[in-house]
């Protein structure tokens, strides 16, 4: 069985981090890092880009952080029992060694659900929890060991695939569609086109797709009121989030709010 102690989804740091624990912790430790950071690895610091995953073995030394302002993570502390006190060594998961995924939204999600559940007081909340991470644990297996697709030795995929980690974790950010190109580079068209025949859709699809995610996660969490939550996900204007909300979920806002509350 899988025991979660503490967790955090999109947890947020806004100044400079520099997080040290010499001694580590009693239970394992995952990150899932959204923003660009660094990693103590045998005494020297490596810096490790948006998509990194670490899962820290107990009592080993911890230092991790970012060089400059703006850190964001989902993180899981948890303990393994019984049957799968060897869970982490049949999934051949590196312990304590940072690398690197192309697509994390899946294990957010996952995380996000873990969180929720941790906090919730229902009855198979124990043994929800352990689906969960076990569901979580796999999937990440199966992106590290995963074997490359097609797309994946297209010399372009994984700059978009940077890209749209970028966009995941940030939707209310402006995103121009032209300077995103620009980045790869190349034309808009071929970005475009790229985007779509590695992920399946829009560059578009996804900003929009990432805020109305963002925007329900906080309608559920808290009393941010409509206007600030559209602000605060990217739209300029109140009623274009209004709309494209309801398109997206088919009820308003405040219906959604109500809904998931009750």
């Amino acid at each position: 069985m899988i025991t979660v102690n503490r967790c955090g989804y999109d947890s947020r740091h806004m100044l400079v981090l520099n997080t040290c624990i010499p001694a580590g912790y009693e239970d394992y430790t995952l990150l899932l890092v959204k923003t660009n950071a660094f990693f103590e690895q045998n005494g020297i610091l490596i810096d490790t880009p948006p998509g990194t995953v670490i899962l820290y073995d107990r009592h080993v030394p911890i230092r991790y952080g970012c060089r400059e302002p703006h850190y964001n993570d989902d993180w899981i502390h948890f303990e393994l029992h019984g049957d799968d006190t060897d869970l982490l060594q049949r999934l051949c998961l590196p312990l304590s060694t940072p690398f690197v995924l192309p697509f994390m939204g899946t294990l957010t999600d996952y995380c996000r659900l873990v969180v929720t559940e941790k906090f919730s007081s229902h009855l198979y909340r124990e043994d929800t929890l352990d689906a969960l991470m076990h569901t979580l644990l796999y999937t990440l297996a199966s992106l590290y060991h995963g074997t490359r697709d097609v797309n994946s030795r297209n010399k372009y995929y994984y700059p978009l695939s940077r890209l749209r980690m970028e966009i995941l974790n940030a939707p209310d950010k402006k995103w121009n569609v032209d300077d995103l190109a620009s980045q790869v580079p190349v034309s808009t068209s071929h970005f475009q086109h790229l985007y779509k025949l590695f992920f399946g859709v829009t560059c578009i699809q996804d900003i929009i797709a990432a805020r109305i995610k963002q925007a329900k996660y906080y309608l559920r969490t808290t009393e941010m009121s409509v206007h600030s939550l559209a602000a605060f996900c990217g739209y300029e204007n109140e009623l274009h989030f209004m709309r494209q909300f309801k398109k997206q979920t088919g009820m308003t806002p405040s219906q959604y709010r109500n809904l998931n509350r009750s």
